[in-house]
């Protein structure tokens, strides 16, 4: 962790004694990586429990079974964002009524209400620049704006700085293509199977020779596997690529996808991206990110352009 990130988020956390840490998808995972073993070297670490992604990972866990007998009055339970709302609003309920403070990470830049759903957000909700924060006020209202803290997205500073370590050059030869698990239930104007076409279907500059795809680590592999089969486009390999995000992103010469945080992760090292959205609707642009929507390509057509460009 970076020396500044680590001392705002030991500011922050340094005011509870006994801190709990609870997660399921892979970016609150992400995030977590990184900040429990600060308050593991401050001493405040209970637990870190887990359910669903989380809990099929390596790092030292315990089931999220044991969270409600582990809390106690007075400790803080810091929770990260999934996308399974309800649950979200569950683990807070469970905090307060053992007489316990909340903390929510937010990974991302969206949704922010839903997280909440009726109930009352949590004590301190910490998002990771300005942009979310005035975002949270505006979906949530004014009331909340003295809970909101802005601190470093620990996730993207640590991918960062380990493509910067990696010594991995980039090859203008290659497109990492990184997927998110959209289905058209989530009815967004699109669904990872039409941007992965819509993706594929773009003329690309002639020094391109692969197109690396990286499916969502909650996506089924091989049925993105039997997509990729049908479509293959002329001139440019395309393959699944199955390493570390990491090091695909420092390999390719341009970063696409669809909104995940890796987005943002090439961007901090300067890679170049596009976010391909074609076909969003209003739940679709709401489901986007302030960061990436520069970058955005809704249409087919103007994706070429762009590209030509």
């Amino acid at each position: 962790m970076r020396p500044s990130s680590a001392r705002q988020w030991g500011d922050l956390i340094a005011g509870y004694r006994r801190i709990h840490v609870y997660t399921v998808d892979p970016g609150a995972y992400a995030v977590a990586c990184e900040l429990v073993p600060l308050v593991r070297s401050m001493d405040r670490l209970v637990g870190w429990y887990v359910d669903g992604w989380s809990a099929r990972q390596e790092a030292e866990t315990r089931p999220s079974a044991e969270l409600q007998q582990a809390l106690l009055p007075g400790d803080v339970l810091v929770v990260g964002s999934q996308t399974s709302f309800t649950n979200t609003q569950a683990m807070l309920k469970l905090a307060s009524a053992a007489g316990a403070a909340t903390i929510f990470v937010f990974d991302h830049w969206k949704n922010y209400a839903k997280h909440f759903g009726s109930g009352p957000p949590a004590d301190i909700i910490v998002v990771p620049d300005e942009i979310g924060a005035k975002s949270v006020v505006r979906a949530l209202g004014e009331e909340v704006r003295p809970r909101v803290r802005i601190l470093p997205h620990l996730a993207i500073e640590a991918a960062a700085d380990r493509i910067a370590a990696s010594g991995i050059a980039a090859d203008p030869g290659i497109i990492a293509f990184l997927l998110d698990p959209t289905e058209r239930a989530h009815e967004l104007g699109y669904d990872w199977r039409t941007i992965l076409a819509a993706a594929l279907d773009q003329k690309t500059a002639p020094a391109v020779r692969r197109i690396l795809v990286k499916p969502h680590p909650r996506q089924d592999v091989d049925a993105v596997a039997r997509e990729l089969a049908a479509r293959r486009p002329s001139g440019v390999a395309v393959e699944i690529f199955d390493g570390k995000t990491d090091d695909l992103i420092a390999m390719a010469s341009e970063v696409w996808g669809m909104t995940t945080v890796a987005l943002n992760v090439a961007l901090a090292i300067g890679k170049p991206i596009r976010s391909f959205q074609c076909g969003r609707n209003e739940a679709g642009a709401r489901a986007s990110n302030p960061h990436i929507e520069p970058y955005l390509v809704e249409q087919n057509a103007s994706a070429e352009a762009q590209w030509q460009a």
